[in-house]
């Protein structure tokens, strides 16, 4: 065989296929694909932080063993067993490395292939998470991303040309994710925070709106164009507040004392009872007729329970994220239609609404615990959150939840392909994100 000839012919089909008509992807002379956006930066709470947070001060930390037992590309820092929903989106996007660094340790040549700026414990509002410590909220992961721009115009990467610049950030994906700490490090803390004595939950999602839209508006003008904005999940059924169903009944709210409410908890604290209306509703429901229970603190595995028995969701929560979701929407479709940020697309992730089909098709996908987490202690693993060296669940693809918080990478995995493929409108709002990388 002659294997010169052989390699010439595979070099011209690489090159013809590069530039051939109707082909999805961009593909380089040499055959290696490009990938659909040329960067990706990310801003969001501990859902998305991959070590932003390990060197401050803060109890909002995920730099210890177990977190990251799975993740065997660096140090860990990820609220989660391996990598996160933004760890897999770009992946999907083809960016190499496939994986973002944070900022708190991204050198000069990561800004322009993107950087995550996300921070545990993080919100909207200023105030947010002030309960766990240090952590950037989002207007300061902005201030981080303007210095990032800052740095990149005066790199040789583009040599003080700022359109050129600016032509290559509007390329790029910025996933912004925030507003959980808002309502469980903020909210629905009375005893620490005043909001909601303040403000009704409509005021109170007014409030938040306004300030994410401003905060959106400031990247735009950095020169951001093309928006993932992921609304917040229903947790009001997370492992923590199923706990707390479990503990007494009633849900915690904006009357209801509680010694913490947090998100992004890393640290061993008691969870205390407290006085609510009693609002509630079924968690997470199992095709096969239980909800994802059984199990104890560490690895042992049981069948999930009998439906309703594991408990009941916190349906005061619930409430208001589905009116800050439904505000979060109309914002996404006011500036899709608008033309205040003229030139600029944005897609909704609507978590909830994924959430549920996952939830739905628990089966199909290998889940069989939904209620409770990997790691953690007491009810549902969800009353102390994973500590430093505990041993976790065997088998942490058979889980929704890592710890009393946070998805397992199974389940981030799977909500990151439903963000970059799904045709559902009621999932991704107006195109999914491959949609959105190709205009």
């Amino acid at each position: 065989m002659d294997y010169g000839r052989l390699a010439l012919v595979v070099a011209v089909a690489a090159a013809a296929m590069a530039w051939a008509p109707g082909t999805t992807r961009r593909v380089a002379a040499w055959g290696a694909p490009q990938p659909l956006a040329p960067c990706m930066y990310v801003f969001g709470d501990s859902l998305a932080d991959n070590g932003n947070n390990n060197d401050i001060l803060s109890l909002a930390r995920a730099n210890y063993r177990p977190y990251g037992i799975d993740f065997h590309e660096g140090p860990p820092g990820r609220f989660t067993n391996g990598r996160t929903m933004v760890d897999f989106i770009s992946d999907m996007l083809g960016l190499r490395p496939p994986l973002l660094p944070p900022y708190a340790t991204a050198r000069p040549a990561d800004l322009p292939r993107g950087v995550n700026f996300a921070s545990g414990a993080s919100g909207i509002l200023p105030e947010t998470g002030n309960n766990l410590g240090g952590h950037y909220p989002m207007s300061e992961q902005v201030d981080h991303f303007r210095a990032a721009v800052g740095d990149m115009g005066n790199s040789s990467a583009f040599r003080g040309n700022a359109s050129r610049l600016t032509e290559h950030l509007g390329r790029c994906v910025f996933f912004v994710g925030m507003g959980s700490n808002d309502y469980l490090n903020n909210y629905f803390m009375p005893d620490y925070y005043d909001t909601a004595q303040r403000y009704s939950p409509r005021d109170y999602t007014a409030l938040l709106l306004q300030g994410y839209s401003a905060q959106i508006t400031e990247l735009y003008g950095l020169g951001a164009r093309k928006f993932v904005i992921a609304g917040v999940g229903l947790i009001g059924c997370i492992p923590y507040e199923l706990a707390r169903m479990n503990n007494d009944n009633r849900p915690s709210g904006p009357n209801t004392p509680s010694s913490v409410g947090a998100e992004d908890i890393a640290i061993s604290i008691r969870i205390g009872g407290g006085e609510g209306r009693r609002r509630r509703s079924s968690p997470w429901s199992n095709p096969n007729g239980g909800d994802g229970g059984g199990g104890s603190s560490g690895s042992t595995e049981t069948n999930p329970t009998p439906n309703g028995a594991a408990g009941a969701c916190n349906e005061t929560i619930n409430s208001a994220v589905a009116m800050y979701n439904k505000g979060l929407l109309s914002m996404v479709k006011r500036f899709n239609r608008g033309a205040q940020l003229r030139g600029s697309r944005f897609v909704f992730l609507d978590t909830v609404e994924s959430g549920k089909d996952v939830a739905t098709h628990a089966a199909a996908h290998g889940f069989t615990v939904l209620d409770r987490g990997c790691c953690g202690v007491g009810r549902n693993n969800g009353q102390i959150t994973c500590l430093p060296l505990q041993r976790p669940c065997d088998d942490r693809s058979a889980y929704m939840f890592w710890d009393a918080f946070h998805p397992t990478e199974a389940a981030n995995k799977i909500y990151a392909a439903k963000a970059f493929g799904s045709n559902s409108t009621a999932e991704v709002y107006p195109m999914n994100i491959r949609q959105l990388a190709a205009l």
